[in-house]
């Protein structure tokens, strides 16, 4: 396990890159980061220390799906091979179990919004087909999920 230490707004790896190695954050926090540079980028995530980040592209042997940048100067990460990740089974079960909580809780989270983003749309579409004025609190919820989805 190597460690690096990126100061802020220095990116970690771009979405697209291929994905060899995960990172577990010492010190400092990681935005991750959906269109990155460009008008439409948005921020996925902070990811604060004592947190993994970039676990799916040596799990899945896939593509980076987002960019990392790091938010504070002389934020400190641990680089996690997936050779590292594998031995952990063996010689680190409990930090396995730690990896698989945060992105048990991380689709957690993902399903309570997606959830609430279809009942969104739902009450949204019953209002209109049913020829009601959508009241404010509804609209805003719409217009808070199109931002979001950068429509």
């Amino acid at each position: 396990m190597i460690q690096k230490v990126f100061n802020a707004n220095e990116m970690i790896f771009r979405q697209g890159e291929p994905g060899e190695e995960m990172y577990d954050i010492l010190s400092g926090s990681v935005g991750i980061y959906l269109n990155y540079g460009l008008p439409e980028q948005k921020l996925l995530a902070r990811v604060e220390a004592n947190a993994c980040f970039g676990e799916m592209a040596i799990i899945e042997k896939a593509p980076r799906s987002a960019t990392a940048v790091a938010l504070e100067d002389s934020t400190q990460l641990a680089a996690i091979t997936g050779a590292d990740f594998s031995a952990y089974f063996e010689t680190r079960p409990e930090k396995v179990l730690d990896i698989m909580q945060q992105l048990s809780k991380r689709l957690r989270a993902l399903t309570e919004d997606y959830l609430d983003a279809c009942k969104t749309v739902t009450e949204a579409a019953n209002t209109m087909e049913d020829g009601r004025t959508c009241d404010p609190e509804l609209a805003e919820r719409v217009r808070l999920y199109a931002q979001q989805a950068g429509a």
